[in-house]
């Protein structure tokens, strides 16, 4: 920027945005300005494949700090605009641009509220996906925008309270989460704690989950809360903690902010930890690491980006003992993951869900469906993995879909739930190739049956049934160990009802 103009081809850079070539684009606008205002142009272009580069480009120039503010002026208005965009691809692209730009805390107060209004309406519309991309960007604004900041956290509250949508819910409660992660004005950050803790109160138990999870990530800036706050969660945490699909969660919770209070006779151990992790930084993760020291390193990812940045990069490794590394650290982290760390991660994870190792299968599985959990709107990526692992004929891929359904119903514990799973079974089961699969993965996780309806189970049984004998009876043994179970739950819940009766 700023050499001697040349004449830029207006068609040779849009070429190269379809035909991928994002350096020599990048490079072209970093050098002159006339290519620059091309750039620019292409934003509107009519293919969206031209949109979606040309916005990648600018990402490129974010982070690597090139584009200047007077750049980002030009541009800010059509990135907003494109947020809206008819092609999904376009408008999370221009979201991943403005939570960059958001990240760099660098625009003038005047777009800083242009962008504000533009997630909050994204977020209000419980758009999937979309809209928690937007929650990431809301609470980087608040955190970065005092003023914003109370504004944000009022109107996020009213939206939890007042929609009945679980994506706005769950967008919003990651809004203030992501707030209160980042900010440093400590009145911001006990407002959210408070309020947050309100919400265990929730009539739904979706938003008191989701409310857990965020005290959870809240309580790593334990340092920032009052004593107020700290007791008001501790009292608000142990009221939920005789709720099934909360227990785990709360009690975990529990532990942590009981040490906290020093409830506890490990607080000392904590207190040391505490110590550990402060004295190490991005450089020393792997030498932790290879120390056995994998606590430390998941700790240090919950307080610092930059650790949290290596061990996702991390996972990607071709050593496979760095990768098994970053899986175990990740499934300690989930609740600290943004959106974009999020569903970044989950194309690695379902790769993972194919290992022929059992722990891998079921450590991706849970830490895959703590993400669903956490962000809904992943729920096509799920089906569509789903999918082409259930139709696959390779055991470890139907293994790993299995997993993932068995972790994602141990979140999701609903009758709906467990007939669509014994739909999945029972055509497994029929299938010669999944046969033997689907059977062991039943009785493994046969103690699960107590939780299904008689008519489920009749349904199931009726399935084992009806493949006894087959292949030689190489699978009898386990089929009629499985229905004489069957038997037993729906002798015992019929006793129960007529308990109930009298």
């Amino acid at each position: 920027m700023g050499r001697e103009e040349v004449v830029v081809d207006r068609e040779g850079m849009r070429e190269d945005l379809l035909g991928w070539n994002i350096k020599e684009v990048t490079k072209l606008a970093l050098s002159y300005d006339s290519a620059f205002q091309i750039l620019v142009e292409l934003l509107e272009d009519k293919n969206p494949m031209v949109r979606a580069n040309a916005l990648q480009v600018i990402k490129e120039m974010i982070g690597s700090g090139t584009l200047t503010p007077k750049r980002t002026s030009m541009v800010i208005d059509k990135i907003i605009k494109l947020t809206k965009d008819d092609s999904e691809r376009v408008a999370l692209k221009a979201l991943e641009v403005l939570n960059s730009l958001l990240e760099r805390g660098e625009l003038r107060e005047e777009e800083y509220d242009k962008v504000t209004e533009a997630l909050m309406d994204i977020v209000k519309r419980g758009m999937p996906i979309l809209s928690e991309y937007a929650s990431e960007g809301l609470g980087k604004t608040g955190a970065s925008v005092l003023r914003i900041a109370r504004k944000l956290i009022g109107w996020l509250f009213n939206l939890i309270r007042s929609s009945e949508d679980r994506q706005v819910q769950s967008a919003a409660i990651s809004a203030l989460a992501e707030m209160a992660h980042r900010t440093e004005d400590r009145k911001i950050f006990n407002e959210i704690v408070d309020k947050t803790a309100d919400l265990l109160e929730h009539t739904d138990p979706y938003v008191q989950e989701r409310a857990l999870l965020a005290l959870d990530r809240m309580s790593t800036r334990a340092d920032m809360m009052t004593k107020r706050n700290r007791l008001k969660v501790l009292k608000k945490v142990k009221e939920v903690q005789g709720n099934i699909k909360l227990a785990s969660k709360a009690n975990l919770l529990l532990e942590k902010l009981e040490k906290l209070e020093g409830e506890e006779l490990t607080e000392k151990v904590e207190v040391r930890k505490k110590l550990e992790v402060s004295e190490y930084g991005p450089d020393d993760v792997e030498r932790l690491l290879d120390a056995g020291r994998a606590d430390i390193v998941a700790e240090m990812a919950k307080l610092d980006p930059m650790v949290m940045s290596q061990i996702l990069e991390m996972l990607n490794s071709e050593d496979p003992t760095r990768k098994m590394d970053a899986l175990w650290v990740l499934s300690r982290v989930v609740s600290h993951l943004t959106p974009t760390d999020a569903y970044s991660v989950l194309p690695t994870l379902g790769e993972l869900l194919k290992s022929r190792n059992p722990w891998t299968r079921e450590t991706a599985a849970e830490t895959m469906a703590e993400i669903y959990a956490l962000y809904p709107g992943t729920a096509g990526f799920f089906t569509s993995l789903l999918d082409v692992l259930l139709k696959s004929n390779r055991p470890a891929d139907v293994e790993g879909a299995l997993e993932l359904i068995s972790a994602i119903q141990k979140k999701m514990p609903t009758e709906e739930f467990n007939r669509a799973i014994i739909d999945v079974l029972s055509k497994l089961i029929s299938r010669k190739e999944t046969r033997g699969v689907a059977l062991r993965f039943l009785a493994r996780e046969s103690q699960r049956l107590l939780e299904m309806e008689p008519e489920t189970l009749l349904a199931l049984e009726n399935t084992v049934k009806s493949v006894y004998g087959r292949e030689g009876g190489k699978y009898d043994n386990i089929i009629a160990a499985l229905v004489d179970a069957i038997d037993d739950i729906i002798r015992l819940k019929a006793g129960e009802g007529t308990g109930r009766a009298q």
